[in-house]
């Protein structure tokens, strides 16, 4: 961090105002670009260290002092900030000012990268990653050194802020330009990256907490308060008195995790537990105080206005005041849901309204749903077990149908009863069911502690699923990028009988529920068939509404996916009327055509059989084997044994530290000299991954420590992609899924080899990532030094990345020097030395120099006039006629710095 002085400092004085913002960048640029986690943090403790000196020398004799890391926070974590910095813009917009500040062609080069940064082209590195491409574009054009503090720079970004809340575009516009023209082109790539709110830091909101104090993210949990965060725990050597849920202060709820039916006994100990219906409306919080009220979503979103801060106003608080018994102070957790008065049931989610902008004259009202209470009376409750909080709840207000109302629990124990309330809740049309434990207690911003779900769409065979055409795609960006991330799926109009459909209708834009490989696999095969949609010219067979595709993809060469989902919604966005929601491809259909779709008419049939809701099959509980079977079937395995190396891992007692291998499979081969076979499955097994003993068509990859025969004969199969353990090692260490690079790879499948040609040159050198003195000596130790390299692959790769310079003047010139021959006959020692010179410009400006005139040469260099005779008799023999030019030629061109009208020194 720069230095400044302190001796001017007065109480208005901030850190922030002193700091540059490039001391910031540079701090950010150094934690992108480290490998390791402990690096990452170093960076990052060095950072904070050096601001809390500077604040200790600054404040030095003052109290009570509000400064704090907050300016910064904000920025690093600009996620977290979403309400204060909402800032309405994204790439595009970015992109359109760009151009027109820089004054770019529309239609140029630079321009087109920025308006397609997600569009891979030929010549564009970092695809999908707006801030780099905007990094590289801005380079040579910006300022060297930024002039902004950072204090400076968290101004104009509430302006922007603030300005966008109150539609002001002309003022926004000009804060950004102020940011803009005072920043360096690598500032600016990180201002990018905070107006977007993703800094692709490698390295976790949960680690940097932990680094900035202990308490960090536990504080933040209860207040979702940055600045109260970074103001409360500015000391390091002061730990958190109490941090608890507090009136006001919006807090993270606690979630439930996805359940199996045949663990929930084992889950709750045995042990009696709660039921509750899942409801389908918007996750809130009450805060009570008297007469004032504010209520807030799960992300901290203040939603007062909306529901009404006193008696007085809102759609909802005027209508529960009176409920209340006693009660001066309270804090509930619920569902906001919206209530038909007339029907008097409670209305989907997934229906055509919105319950957090609810208008007066709408037919539908507004009710809080409570199935929790964390304060009553100043008492905090938050330790209290659920059964006590539960009780508690009952005694605060006196219910009113359709406004207020306690979420009712069955207590039961078993699984049958599980069973019988997800059938009756797939019967009532309801997203599912909550199993809770009567004994836990509320924990802030945690999942699964004591309390679980179960929908109809996390088992399999009870939901209807439906078979969508591919007719779009839309590129991806980050780890996704360059490849088709998410894809328009349609339905075909009914054909007539025996004729195959002609025309599709969008129904729904899905992306999730693809592995990468499986992302990368599909890519392979439809990536000749993507062509550009064009909005004025849109294909007659492709019929859309709202929703556009970047890319579509004719019916005849695109695939079948099968899509499940909760339920079929209304939707004007789609030309169906109705688009899925939560849709998710199961897999894809290779046994179908392309033409045996689902139609219109099936369509319309799942939408009438129940209401929208995919879920209309009941689960059938599958009696327990006799115990006596079980035991006869394990004394028949133990009789016959299994070699240590070939049995399955017992990880039944590991505990799930992270979901970054969920639902990928590994087949482990063999172990490292530091870590055995069993150690790296159970640490894949700690990371949510599964295990098998030999791989098979769900596995994503085999990895191998050492090479052995067996692994040799996957090699030979050539079907699997054989992976280093330490790209698993590397994943473990920075607590995400490393993306794969050639030195990880002992083996590649063709799919995989396809894709690294991509991304990858033939020594594995990416034409995108930056690289380090280790990995560019890995590179050069591929190099076979006796391969020459094509000048056109050079000049080819200097002109996809801008590297064009005087230095590669005459990369394209195949160059014979009749100086040498000439030379070499006269025995003259310093003609030769000259001509040795000669050569030596010329290889270092890019040329090819070749030791014989042969047929490929552009130019031959003649010393005089005494061999022309010769060399133009040869010419006559090329089928590529040469020019031959004089030695000035390369002078004068050397000394301009660019290649100089060559017929002016023909000979």
């Amino acid at each position: 961090m720069a230095s400044v002085s302190t001796s001017h400092s007065s109480s208005k004085l901030t850190v922030a105002s002193q700091v540059p913002f490039t001391d910031l960048c540079s701090t950010l640029e150094r934690i992108q670009k480290s490998k390791s986690r402990s690096d990452k943090t170093k960076y990052f403790r060095d950072f904070l260290a050096s601001w809390r000196n500077f604040h200790d020398a600054l404040h030095k004799n003052e109290k009570d002092v509000i400064d704090s890391f907050y300016p910064a926070m904000r920025l690093i974590l600009p996620q977290l900030e979403r309400e204060r910095m909402a800032y309405g813009i994204k790439e595009t917009v970015l992109a359109k000012l760009y151009i027109e500040l820089l004054n770019l062609p529309k239609d140029g080069k630079d321009a087109l990268k920025l308006l397609n940064f997600r569009t891979p082209t030929g010549s564009q590195g970092n695809v999908g990653d707006f801030a780099m491409i905007a990094y590289f574009v801005l380079k040579s054009r910006c300022i060297n050194q930024g002039q902004l503090t950072i204090q400076q720079v968290n101004d104009l970004l509430d302006s922007i802020s603030n300005n966008n809340a109150a539609k002001r575009k002309d003022l926004v516009k000009k804060s950004l330009l102020q940011l803009i023209t005072q920043s360096s082109a690598l500032e600016q790539k990180w201002l990018i990256r905070m107006i977007i709110k993703d800094l692709k830091l490698g390295v976790s909101q949960q680690t940097l907490f932990s680094v900035f104090h202990p308490d960090a993210a536990e504080l933040h949990s209860v207040t979702t308060d940055l600045e109260k965060v970074c103001r409360q725990l500015h000391n390091p050597s002061i730990s958190l008195s109490d941090a608890s849920i507090s009136l006001f202060s919006p807090f993270k709820p606690m979630l439930a995790s996805i359940a199996s039916v045949g663990q929930i006994e084992k889950q709750m100990n045995n042990q009696a537990f709660y039921i509750e219906t899942k409801l389908d409306g918007e996750r809130m919080q009450m805060h009570k105080d008297g007469d004032v009220y504010k209520y807030f979503s799960r992300n901290g979103y203040d939603y007062t206005q909306q529901f009404g801060a006193s008696p007085l106003e809102g759609s909802l608080t005027p209508f529960i005041h009176q409920a209340f018994k006693n009660i001066q102070n309270c804090i509930l957790d619920g569902e906001m849901m919206a209530y038909n008065p007339t029907t008097q049931t409670f209305m989907q989610k997934g229906s055509k309204f919105d319950i957090k902008r609810m208008v007066d004259d709408s037919e539908l009202q507004t009710c809080f749903c409570v199935f929790d209470v964390l304060m009553v009376n100043d008492q905090k409750l938050g330790h209290e077990m659920l059964s006590q909080r539960c009780h508690i709840l009952n005694t605060i207000f006196t219910p009113i149908p359709g406004r207020v109302q306690i979420v009712s629990k069955i207590q039961a124990s078993t699984q049958k009863e599980v069973v019988d309330a997800l059938n009756e809740a797939i019967d009532n049309r309801e997203e599912g069911i909550v199993i809770k434990n009567p004994m836990s207690i509320y924990k802030p911003d945690k999942r699964g502690e004591g309390w679980l779900k179960i929908k109809p769409e996390y088992i399999s065979g009870l939901m209807d699923e439906l078979d969508l055409l591919i007719i779009g795609g839309y590129w991806g960006k980050g780890l996704r990028g360059g490849m088709m991330s998410h894809f328009l799926c349609a339905v075909a109009e009914t054909p007539l009988p025996g004729e195959k459909p002609s025309k599709f209708h969008s129904i729904c834009r899905v992306g999730s529920g693809c592995t990468m490989k499986e992302l990368y696999d599909l890519g392979l095969k439809l990536a000749s068939y993507w062509k550009k949609y064009d909005r004025k010219v849109p294909p007659c067979n492709i019929l859309c509404a709202v929703e556009k595709p970047q890319a579509y993809i004719d019916p005849c060469n695109s695939v079948i996916v099968q899509v499940k989902a909760a339920e079929i919604v209304s939707s004007d966005m789609y030309k169906t009327e109705c688009t899925l929601r939560f849709p998710r491809i199961e897999r894809i259909r290779e046994d179908k055509e392309w033409y045996e779709c689902m139609t219109l008419d099936l369509l319309e049939q799942l939408r009438s059989k129940a209401s929208g809701k995919l879920a209309t099959k009941h689960l059938d509980i599958v009696e327990d084997e006799p115990q006596e079977k079980k035991r006869k079937t394990l004394a028949k395995i133990k009789k016959i044994g299994l070699m240590d190396h070939f049995k399955a891992p017992d990880l039944s007692k590991i505990h799930k530290v992270s979901n970054i291998f969920e639902d990928v499979e590994f087949c482990i081969m063999t172990g490292t000299q530091n870590y055995s076979k069993s150690a790296l499955e159970s640490k894949i097994a700690e990371y949510g991954g599964s295990i098998v003993q030999n791989p098979g068509p769900d596995t994503y990859c085999v990895v191998a420590g050492t090479e052995n025969v067996r692994v040799k004969n996957i090699i030979s199969s050539n079907i699997y992609d054989v992976v280093r353990a330490e790209w698993l090692l590397q994943c473990f260490q920075a607590g995400k899924f490393v993306p794969w690079h050639p030195a990880f790879m002992i083996h590649m499948s063709p799919e995989t080899k396809q894709h690294f040609a991509c991304e990858y040159d033939t020594y594995g050198d990416s034409f995108t990532a930056d690289t380090d003195p280790l990995e560019l000596k890995a590179v050069f130790s591929r190099i076979n030094t006796s391969e020459e390299i094509s000048q056109d692959v050079i000049a080819d790769i200097e002109a996809r990345f801008s590297w064009e310079s005087s230095l590669s003047m005459f990369r394209q010139q195949t160059i014979y020097l009749s100086l040498s021959d000439e030379m070499s006959n006269s025995r003259d020692r310093i003609n030769q030395t000259r001509c040795l010179t000669v050569e030596l410009i010329l290889r270092f400006h890019g040329a090819k120099v070749v030791s014989q005139l042969e047929e490929g040469v552009s130019h031959v260099i003649s010393g005089d006039h005494s061999d022309l005779k010769k060399i133009k008799a040869i010419r006559r023999t090329f089928k590529k006629k040469f020019k031959i030019v004089s030695e000035q030629w390369i002078k004068d061109s050397v000394k301009a710095g660019e290649l100089q009208n060559e017929n002016l020194y023909i000979m």
